[in-house]
This record gives structure tokens, sequence and C-alpha cells, in this order.
């Protein structure tokens, strides 16, 4: 009899049966004792009739116990004892929806999965505007977490939206206890809301380009830029990207002197992809304050050739690499 195609060998049956059965936690105090007891008792009893099984279908049936018992065990233990509800995912995009949890009542709009116990539901909020409402007195532990922010709530109504900004929490009725990541937990009351930023390099870039389409001011959309230019390196492709946008953020808000300079330390650092995009914006804000004979630098980044419509000859050093 051929093996089904999906197994090979007898081999990698063992190698997968095993990865599993090393992913069972340790079994509980006098487990082993239960086991012997239970062994003994099946030792008295009538011998079954036996069926031949081929290696194969042993194996596989090796594998698919391995798992069941695995999840068994995973579905049996919580931090707080009790048995919790099965991971269930969160996903309407389009329209409102709403899930009910044992004391708490969901509404949301976006995307995330809920997992926990009875007593304690984790939500992971990934995209989107979630509405929680907890029923007091119960002695719930709801969390709420993103990748921002962590909201703790005991018998309240508050509403979590994570979008490229960032993840904002606005409480309706209640108290509420939000962790932006690496700042302290604050409180929060009835009409406090309080927004947590991305806490990534990529994040932050998507947020300073959010508020640049928003039409936000520029402070705003350079502060964001700066957060994430700390978080790396001109050399980083995203670091890059950040160093290219605030070069254009600050040439719009007519700060060429200011753009200039960053210009000049994001070509120093190499790797941008938009590096004769940036160059040419520099040469332009360049002419702009002193003519070809300031732009010129920055026109022999382009190539000598680049020289030809201010008619200098390429005997200059270039101003960016």
């Amino acid at each position: 009899m051929k093996p089904p195609p999906d197994i090979q060998s007898e081999s990698q049956l063992d190698a997968m049966a095993a990865a599993l059965l090393r992913e069972l936690p340790e079994p509980p105090t006098g487990a082993e004792a239960r086991v012997g007891r239970r062994l003994a008792r099946s030792r008295a009893l009538p011998e079954p009739r036996r069926t031949a099984l081929s290696p194969w279908l042993i194996g596989g049936l090796t594998v698919a116990l391995a798992a069941a018992s695995a999840a068994m065990v995973l579905r049996a233990r919580t931090d707080d004892g009790t048995a919790p509800n099965a991971i269930g995912r969160l996903d309407s995009e389009t329209v409102w929806a709403g899930r009910r949890l044992d004391g708490v009542d969901l509404t949301y709009r976006g995307a995330g999965e809920v997992a926990g116990s009875e007593v304690a539901p984790r939500i992971n909020w990934q995209r989107g505007t979630l509405n929680v409402e907890v029923m007091p007195g119960r002695g719930l532990d709801v969390r709420v977490q993103t990748r921002e922010a962590e909201v703790r709530v005991v018998g309240t109504g508050f509403t979590v939206k994570r979008d490229a900004l960032g993840t904002s929490v606005e409480v309706r009725h209640g108290v509420v206890e939000t962790s932006c990541v690496g700042e302290a937990p604050v409180a929060l009351h009835q009409g406090d809301q309080v927004t947590c930023l991305p806490s990534s390099p990529a994040g932050l870039l998507g947020r300073a380009q959010a508020l640049q389409e928003s039409g936000a001011e520029v402070a705003l959309v350079a502060a964001s830029l700066d957060r994430g230019l700390a978080l790396t390196s001109l050399g980083d492709p995203i670091g890059a990207e950040l160093g290219a946008m605030k070069v254009e953020v600050l040439a719009a808000s007519g700060q060429g002197s200011a753009a200039l300079e960053s210009a000049h330390a994001l070509l120093k650092a190499g790797g941008s992809a938009r590096a004769d995009e940036v160059i040419r914006l520099a040469a332009g804000l360049a002419a702009e304050q002193g003519g070809c004979a300031t732009a010129a630098a920055w026109l022999l980044d382009l190539g000598p050739t680049a020289l030809e419509a201010c008619g200098q000859p390429p005997a200059i050093e270039p101003a960016g690499r």
C-alpha cells in the first residue's frame, strides 16, 4: 500500500509527533499515578479484538492524537484556572457588527481577535473602531491591546480606534487605565481621550503621511518624522524615506535652509531610493537662494551635463554624495 501523498516517511511522522509533544506543558502533580491506576484497570479487562493497521495509518493517528492532546490541554488551562473562550475573529471592515461575551458587548468596524477566559477576555485590536461595554459589578478583567497601547477596564464603556495616526481611546462612562507603549499608565474618566502614537519608524512614517494628507500643521508632520528618525538611521530604508519626506515638508513650508541641511545629511548617509528626487529639490532650493552659483554643487550630483543650464564648468565638488 502506498503512503498518503501528504506523508512521505515514518521518520517524518515521528518528527512531527515529537514536535507536537514538545509543545505540551508539563503534566500536573499526580498525573503519573492516575495514569498508572487507569492502566492497571485496563489490563484487568478482556483483551479487545485487534485489527491490523498499516504503519502509515498508525503514524497518522499518532500525529492526530498528539495534536488533539495539545489542543485539549491548551483549552483547559488559563492564568486564572478557568476555561478560556475559543479564539474568535472580529472582522467587519465595511459595516458595523456586534458580538456578545459574558458581561461584555462589542460593536466594531474593523479587525481583531478575542482570546482569554470568561472572566478575563483579551481583545487584540488590529485596525478600525471598537466600542466596548462592560457590565459593572461582575469582577471582569477586560483588556484591549494594540501595538501602541493597552486598555484595562472593570465596568465601563469606551471606544478604541486604531489607524495610521495611532491608537486613540475615548471613555464614554466609567474609568479605564490606558498604557501607551513606553509610558506610565494613566486613568481616563468620562469624556477623556488619549492617543498613543505608533512606536516603530514605519508606523511613524505612516502617521506623518496620514497627517500630511489630512492637511495637518507642518509642525505636527515634522514631529512624527523626527520621532521616527530618532528610532532609526538615515541609512535604513525606512529612515531614508523619513528623511526624504522631511526634506519635502521643510521645503514646502518655506524652510529652505533647513531643507538643504536635511538633504545633505540624507545624501551623505547614502542608500536613499529617492536620492535623485531629493537632489533636484535641493538644487531648486539652492537656486532660489543664490542662483546657479549656489545650485551648481547640487546639479553636479546629477552629472556634469546638468551644469550646462547654468553655464558652469564641471569643476565643482558635489554638494550631496
